[in-house]
């Protein structure tokens, strides 16, 4: 910042904190004032106060007129502490700002003009100059084209999993400069109460468990587990089975608690399967309590309710045609690795939930992360046709 600018900027800031200060200055005295008046003391004495208040106030008005009579020209030029002291008293004694000129001869415009240098000082630091480079608003662009359906959260998380920090209103801005746009509904925050949920302080501590349906070739119903580990968000059993039996659903489940371990709880619903003799059994054999949802509400298992919704509305919505049950599981296992490992998650800070899984954290991105990196590995998953960025040493 040039010598000028900072000078000028540290002269309004110090004729802001004298109005402040005169500001406060007046509350004390109408505060003093109020209280001598409200007690039971003579008239007199009353009086006396009340006079020497107006006293003081008209030696002040005095003096700032003798300091302008003595440096009177034909232009006036008012000096800083002219200026200080005309504001002080203003402000001190509660003055209509449209009174200057009967009491100093100051024109209202410039007494406007001296307020408005103390408000808008930080104009004089000239334009931003925390310009997005150029190479970022490229790759900003880069993804936003190739994941159409993602919204600024999305594309700033994902450049954080790429140690680049870029704040997803400057990503808004960047999207917008082409082609300008209203802003999106997304920003318009709902007003539903959230669910309560339990507590996951490590991973396997708390699962949620359910099922959902998808058609194959569009027209026969197939059932699809999932179980989602609320510590890390990490789906840790995402398959398809047969139908909602306890059979099937047992199946599924002990080779997720064989690979990955038991979890110490489990949130399902009260649906025919979870409440069923067989599926108690398996909780008791691996030592798990089991809780349950509020009956029929919706969001009594919101976590893997949510996981449900981005599997089918932003994974499978680009498949054209599940053509029968084992290509049903070939992209139940590519969702599978495609949101562990690749895809930022909003709830964990932009991280992925193998980071959080295997208590691999990677460290805040820094606000002056403005650099590209080299090193960025693209993975596309050709049937969903979606784009995964990571850095390769963080594979």
């Amino acid at each position: 910042m040039p010598s000028s600018d900072f000078l000028s900027l540290s002269l309004n800031l110090i004729a802001k904190a004298v109005a402040l200060a005169a500001r406060h200055s007046g509350f004390i005295r109408a505060r003093n004032l109020d209280a001598i008046a409200t007690m039971s003391i003579d008239e007199k004495d009353k009086e006396i106060s009340l006079l020497s208040d107006e006293l003081f106030k008209s030696k002040e008005q005095i003096a700032i007129l003798k300091s302008q009579l003595r440096e009177r020209t034909h232009k006036p030029h008012y000096s800083l502490e002219q200026r200080l002291r005309i504001t002080f008293f203003m402000e001190c004694y509660k003055i209509p700002k449209n009174k200057v000129k009967k009491y100093f001869g100051v024109a209202r415009s410039t007494f406007y003009t001296w307020l408005r240098k103390i408000d808008d000082a930080s104009k004089i630091l000239g334009p931003p100059h925390n310009k997005t480079p150029d190479g970022i608003a490229a790759l900003v662009w880069e993804i936003a084209q190739i994941n159409r359906d993602w919204g600024r959260f999305k594309i700033s998380n994902q450049l954080k999993t790429l140690r680049v920090f870029l704040a997803a209103s400057t990503v808004r801005n960047i999207l917008n400069r082409a082609k300008p746009r209203k802003p999106s509904s997304e920003n318009k925050s709902s007003k539903s109460t959230k669910p309560r949920q339990i507590p996951a302080f490590y991973p396997n501590h708390v699962w949620s468990i359910d099922h959902t349906i998808v058609f194959n070739w569009r027209i026969w119903p197939t059932y699809v587990l999932f179980a989602i580990d609320h510590y890390s968000r990490k789906v840790v059993a995402v398959i398809p089975v047969e139908g909602p039996n306890a059979a099937w659903t047992i199946d599924a489940l002990e080779d997720a608690f064989r690979k990955l371990g038991p979890p110490k709880h489990v949130i399902t619903d009260q649906h025919g399967v979870f409440i069923s003799k067989a599926f108690d059994e398996l909780m008791k054999n691996w030592n798990i309590k089991q809780r349950f949802g509020a009956i029929g509400k919706h969001g009594s298992i919101c976590v893997t309710e949510r996981v449900i919704k981005t599997f089918k509305y932003e994974y499978l919505s680009r498949v054209p045609l599940i053509r029968g049950f084992s290509h049903l599981s070939k992209l139940c296992e590519c969702f599978d690795e495609w949101y562990n490992e690749w895809r930022p998650h909003m709830t964990l800070d932009g991280s992925r939930p193998n980071d959080y899984y295997c208590r691999d954290i990677p460290e805040p991105v820094a606000r002056d992360a403005k650099t590209v990196p080299l090193n960025i590995e693209k993975r596309l998953f050709k049937e969903t046709r979606i784009t995964g960025y990571r850095l390769k040493n963080a594979a």
